[in-house]
């Protein structure tokens, strides 16, 4: 039998950003790259599709935003940070939120910035 630990429970008893988190579409540029998000599931391209989970989710202190999640597949992980902002880019205008993605291109670590829309 596995025993949790108080910390584990508090974790697990925390209320879910994504219950406030609707799907979202996101794309950025200067690498190009696209992320599609909803529920536990993502969608991320930067040079090929891959399928991620979301295990965890977390938002900043006595905030609803910004919000953050981790992303996990296979051999790739990365941290998207969602703020809900009017976000603008060369070629996207008037989203509504921020996205910036840590994650890595082969062995080297990137940020990526881009701009996400609600999809209805």
């Amino acid at each position: 039998m596995v025993k949790l630990s108080p910390a584990c429970l508090a974790l697990i008893a925390l209320p879910s950003v994504a219950d406030t988190l609707p799907p979202l579409a996101c794309e950025g540029d200067t690498p190009d790259w696209t992320m599609m998000l909803a529920g536990d599931a993502a969608q991320f391209s930067l040079s090929e599709a891959k399928e991620f989970t979301i295990p965890q989710r977390s938002v900043a202190k006595d905030r609803d935003w910004p919000k953050a999640l981790t992303l996990i597949a296979e051999r790739e992980t990365a941290i998207v940070i969602l703020n809900e902002t009017q976000c603008s880019s060369d070629y996207i205008t008037n989203f509504p939120i921020e996205a910036f993605v840590l994650t890595q291109q082969a062995e080297t670590p990137v940020i990526l910035r881009g701009c996400c829309t609600i999809v209805e």
